[in-house]
């Protein structure tokens, strides 16, 4: 929600990347209306693009996690511990900040 609100955001204050979205088409940038408007101006291959790119992001990597560990323990034990009790309480305070964080 936060990322949706600066994407609306941002190009009305900074303004819009210079130069054309679609130059088969002729499309710029500034062509684009922010929101929803959006959608039906961007070409189908543009959308197509942006699915094939999540698509490439999500199924590049992060298998062997799954199978070998726990999925997204890197060894990084900053945030996290490797006690217990102490990691018991800082995900249970994580947990509250992110509930709080919703509500705000």
């Amino acid at each position: 929600c936060m990322m949706a609100t600066m994407g609306y955001i941002t190009p009305e204050v900074i303004g819009k990347l210079p130069g054309y979205l679609s130059p088969s088409v002729g499309l710029k940038f500034a062509d684009i209306p922010n929101g929803l408007a959006a959608i039906s101006k961007v070409p189908t291959a543009g959308w197509a693009q942006i699915a094939a790119y999540f698509g490439f992001v999500e199924f590049s990597g992060g298998f062997t996690d799954y199978k070998t560990g726990t999925p997204g323990d890197y060894g990084f034990k900053v945030l996290t511990s490797s006690d217990p009790a102490e990691k018991t309480k800082k995900l249970a305070a994580e947990i509250a900040n992110g509930r709080l964080a919703m509500v705000a």
